[in-house]
């Protein structure tokens, strides 16, 4: 029987939290590591920022995942510069005084549209200049005026954005290797070692952003996909997930050894010289890097839900709403594993289904393709109502998690 696609995409985020969330008791702890640079910390002084403040404002922002800055102008203000993937207010700019509740000027997206406006004129020619330079180290604002980073360690569980600087398939570093990089000196010593056309290393501002470089080595059939997947915090490190997939299923193998290679940049968040630890999770999938937990089990869920499982507490509690009693917990190595599962809720006859039909990465999330099923008008079905479900067991990963839904027609 043929399968006629009639294709509608939905896209919902679990497990996602946008927003930088956080504070307590590392907040503190890198704003008294920021006095090393001048900056006050403890009870406002002659009207001198309080960074530890300003750290609890970013972590909490609600739409920062993108871009997340802080920086202290002059000893005297704070520009904070956020962004974020929102349908609303995706990217803001405040410029501030001694704290943060003293805001002199604001840009951003609006309902209206973007909006610039200041409660001070006498500061809107200094904001409007750092508005225009934000990729750059001094802001626009030159030699007259002093511009200090703030370096911070968003809560655990939230994604850093991070983009890549180089992604190539063959290096004179043929043995696996994973680097982090935090100045020039060592970036032009690792791009020396590695390039194999003796070409200058890309440049990279290490006054806000550091790399992190993977080196699959040697060996490498050209079956393979190699990418870094993810980076975000992580119990107070910077996780950085990369991924490792045989693709030879669907891929004609050239008869070449490769060297697959790739260098990310993430905004450095090391605080006054103190390196943040950087942790790096290998993830080696098979094509189908999926498997299905008992198949042929009836669901006991019966609305709809999309679910992400990361620990035992969570998947015993599932599993005893889904399976009921009577059916052993099936045992998952949580270290190593995670569980991902959809309940479609009820549908009308035997010829509707649905279930997952790929994992991968994408964009920094673990996209998860659900394909739901339905009758075409000249196909006799069962009329009942079913209750399609699917869980299924995943290399573990601290990615969020994307479902898309493709709907299908069956003639």
């Amino acid at each position: 029987m043929s399968m006629l696609g009639r294709t509608l995409v939905t896209a919902a985020l679990a497990g996602l939290t946008l927003a930088a969330c956080g504070g307590g008791d590392g907040a503190s702890e890198m704003g008294n590591r920021q006095a090393s640079r001048g900056i006050a910390v403890g009870e406002p002084n002659g009207g001198v920022p309080v960074v530890s403040e300003y750290i609890k404002m970013a972590q909490g922002a609600s739409c920062a995942s993108t871009r997340n800055n802080l920086y202290v102008i002059d000893s005297k203000y704070v520009l904070w510069d956020r962004a974020g993937s929102c349908a609303d207010n995706a990217y803001g700019q405040q410029l501030m005084g001694p704290t943060p509740e003293a805001v002199l000027c604001t840009a951003g997206q609006t309902i209206a549209g973007p909006r610039t406006s200041c409660s001070d004129d006498s500061v809107r020619a200094l904001f409007d200049t750092m508005l225009n330079n934000l990729d750059k180290a001094d802001l626009g604002l030159g030699a007259g005026h002093k511009v200090e980073p703030i370096g911070f360690l968003p809560e655990s569980g939230t994604p850093i954005a991070y983009k890549t600087i180089v992604s190539e398939s063959f290096s004179n570093i043929a043995t696996p290797r994973e680097v982090v990089i935090r100045d020039a000196a060592a970036w032009s010593a690792l791009w020396a070692e590695h390039s194999k056309t003796g070409s200058a290393a890309p440049p990279v501002d290490f006054s806000r952003n550091m790399l992190v470089a993977v080196f699959q080595g040697s060996g490498n059939p050209g079956c393979g996909s190699f990418d870094v997947v993810y980076a975000g915090s992580h119990e107070g490190k910077v996780l950085v997930e990369y991924e490792m997939r045989d693709m030879s299923p669907v891929m004609v193998c050239p008869a070449v050894v490769t060297q697959p290679m790739r260098v990310v940049s993430l905004p450095r968040v090391d605080a006054s010289g103190v390196a943040t630890p950087v942790e790096f999770r290998k993830i080696v999938s098979p094509y189908l890097n999926f498997t299905t937990v008992e198949p042929a089990l009836r669901t006991a869920i019966d609305t709809q839900r999309n679910v992400v499982v990361r620990d035992e507490a969570a998947w015993a509690s599932l599993w005893a709403e889904h399976a009921g009693a009577g059916h052993a917990l099936p045992k998952i190595d949580f270290r190593e594993q995670m569980v991902i599962g959809v309940f479609r809720g009820p549908k009308p006859s035997t010829c509707h289904g649905g279930g997952i039909s790929a994992v991968s990465f994408r964009d920094g999330k673990l996209q998860v393709g659900i394909t739901d099923t339905e009758p075409g008008p000249d196909v006799v079905c069962g009329m009942m109502i079913v209750y399609p479900a699917h869980l299924v067991v995943v290399k573990r990963s601290e990615a969020p998690v994307e479902f898309v839904t493709e709907t299908r027609t069956r003639q």
